[in-house]
C-alpha cells in the first residue's frame, strides 16, 4: 500500500550518503522510492539498483520540495541497474538528468514507458562501454541528449535483446487445414 519509502519534504533528518544498494521487489503501489534532497544532489555510495514488479513506479528518485530543483543527480559509483516489470517507469530521476559515469551493465525488461537511460558524462576515457539488455521496442523509444552531454547510444555497447523478448510472428500463416 505504500506510495513511497521516504516522503519528500519530510521533516525527519536522514542521510542517504552511505546507501549502497537499493532493492525493491513487488511494491505495486509505490510511485517513487526516495526524494533527492542531499546537499550536492548525489548518492555517492549507491552501487546497485534492483527494482522488480512495482507497477505504479514512475520515477525512482523524486525531486524534493526545492525552489530550484537540480538539473542533474549524480551516482558516481552506480555500476548495475536491473529494472523488471515497471510499466509506468519513465526515468530514474524526476525532471533531472541521471549521471552514472561508472555504469557497467543495465538489464531492462517490461519498462515500456522508459524514456531515458543514465548519462555517462564524466566517464574515464578508456573505460569499457556499459552493456545493455533491453527490448528492441524500448531501446528504439529512448530519448537521447547527444554525445557532448554523455547521453548517446554510441556510448553504450550495442543492446542485447532480452532473452525473454517475444519476437513478433511472421505475417501470414504456416498452418493449413487438412480434412
Amino acid at each position: 500500500m505504500a506510495r513511497c519509502i521516504w516522503m519528500k519534504g519530510s521533516s525527519y533528518g536522514y542521510d542517504l550518503t552511505n546507501l549502497q544498494h537499493l532493492h525493491l521487489h513487488s511494491c505495486p503501489s509505490l510511485e517513487y522510492a526516495l526524494p533527492v534532497c542531499t546537499v550536492d544532489n548525489s548518492f555517492p555510495s549507491l552501487k546497485t539498483l534492483y527494482i522488480i514488479r512495482c507497477g505504479d513506479l514512475m520515477h525512482v528518485f523524486m525531486q524534493s520540495n526545492q525552489e530550484d530543483p537540480p538539473s542533474s543527480v549524480k551516482f558516481p559509483k552506480l555500476t548495475t541497474i536491473h529494472l523488471y516489470d515497471l510499466p509506468s517507469l519513465q526515468q530514474i530521476c524526476e525532471d533531472a538528468e541521471t549521471l552514472a559515469p561508472a555504469l557497467e551493465n543495465t538489464r531492462i525488461r517490461g519498462c515500456w514507458s522508459l524514456r531515458r537511460l543514465p548519462a555517462l558524462k564524466g566517464r574515464e576515457p578508456d573505460t569499457r562501454r556499459p552493456t545493455v539488455e533491453i527490448e528492441k521496442d524500448v531501446w528504439d523509444a529512448l530519448e537521447w541528449g547527444g554525445v557532448e552531454s554523455g547521453h548517446h547510444p554510441s556510448l553504450y555497447e550495442a543492446p542485447v535483446q532480452s532473452r525473454y523478448y517475444k519476437r513478433s510472428m511472421p505475417r501470414g500463416t504456416v498452418l493449413r487445414y487438412t480434412f
